[in-house]
């Protein structure tokens, strides 16, 4: 499924119009798609860790992995 972020469309009277929603109102529409039901207390704390999550994800997706080596681990001696 797509989501676009920054623009919500709504169906009204057969026409189609766009309204920018926060980023709030989408999740709370991803949880409502699959039937979650959470308190008030317990949206705000997923919705924090959702935001996080993005951001952490969005900061990721900027690092250049093209001249990423992973690190070689030796355990104990080695005998040549």
């Amino acid at each position: 499924m797509l989501i676009n972020y920054n623009v919500f469309t709504i169906k009204k009277s057969g026409k189609k119009l766009n309204k920018p929603i926060s980023q709030k109102q989408v999740f709370k529409s991803l949880l409502d798609q699959k039937g979650i039901i959470l308190s008030e207390q317990d949206f705000n704390e997923a919705y924090l860790s959702y935001r996080n999550f993005r951001k952490n994800y969005s900061e990721l997706m900027k690092e250049n992995f093209r001249d990423f080596e992973p690190r070689q681990r030796t355990f104990g001696e080695l005998n040549e």
